[in-house]
């Protein structure tokens, strides 16, 4: 019951950083879309594809707790 608490307490952190990431990810976009010069236009592009990496690194890891927890949720209606 422990590991399943920390898995949905983890699970919770990830998506409030998710919600972090998607917000600057959207800054980025912006900043992209209208940049006063190249060089800012640019760095936003930078910006998002280093947001992208890590936001495709975070939704891995929330599907695999998520498959952590279906396997224990399997585990117990067994018993």
């Amino acid at each position: 019951m422990f590991k399943e608490t920390q898995l949905h307490q983890e699970f919770l952190d990830l998506e409030q950083h998710m919600r972090l990431l998607d917000r600057r990810l959207s800054d980025a976009l912006h900043r992209i879309r209208h940049g006063s010069s190249e060089d800012l236009v640019e760095q936003a592009r930078q910006d998002e594809r280093q947001l992208l990496t890590e936001l495709d690194r975070l939704m891995t890891r929330m599907r695999a707790i998520e498959g952590q927890l279906l396997q224990i949720q399997k585990t117990a209606t067994r018993h």
